[in-house]
């Protein structure tokens, strides 16, 4: 499967070490892809992108435009789907840090000289990078809902994963 980005696509905001390789990223970026981002925009208009992603429509759900929202006046700036991808990225990437699966099981690396970061450090930058992430998703939403005849495979009512938790019914 197409990535719809890449580990040069890391800077400034979302930092990636340089010892990170692409085999380590490529299969993260798309597990984002699949149930972070497909779940937002439905089946057809996801399999749509994935096959014409150098169409002028999906340049700009790419890489963000800016545009005048239907019955405003003001412009605003939408950052575009690659910023929404590389916070869900970055997120999935903290929740599998230094864990590796081994002959043994999964082990967690120790470090010599550095330390690492708290469970409650760590489920906090997590937090945030999701959090990051469904701010650009909003505006991706409102970017795809002001122009329905440009994205008319968007469903606006799409979305299946409300949240990452469960719910008890009784006890």
């Amino acid at each position: 499967m197409t990535h719809l980005i890449n580990i040069t696509d890391f800077t400034d905001r979302n930092y990636l070490t340089q010892n990170l390789s692409a085999s380590d990223i490529d299969p993260v970026i798309l597990e984002a892809q699949d149930f972070d981002v497909k779940v937002v925009l439905g089946d057809a208009l996801f399999f749509d992108l994935m096959a014409n992603q150098t169409a002028a429509k999906y340049v700009d759900l790419l890489n963000g435009i800016v545009y005048t929202p239907t019955g405003e006046t003001n412009p605003i700036r939408f950052a575009g789907l690659k910023e929404v991808l590389k916070y869900y990225v970055y997120a999935r990437l903290l929740v599998t840090d230094g864990t590796k699966s081994t002959n043994s099981g999964f082990v967690q690396k120790t470090l010599e000289n550095s330390e690492r970061i708290s469970g409650a450090r760590l489920t906090q930058m997590i937090a945030q990078k999701r959090s990051g992430a469904k701010v650009y998703e909003d505006e991706m939403v409102a970017f795809l809902n002001n122009y329905p005849a440009i994205y008319p495979l968007y469903d606006c009512g799409v979305r299946k994963n409300q949240g990452f938790g469960f719910r008890m019914k009784a006890i």
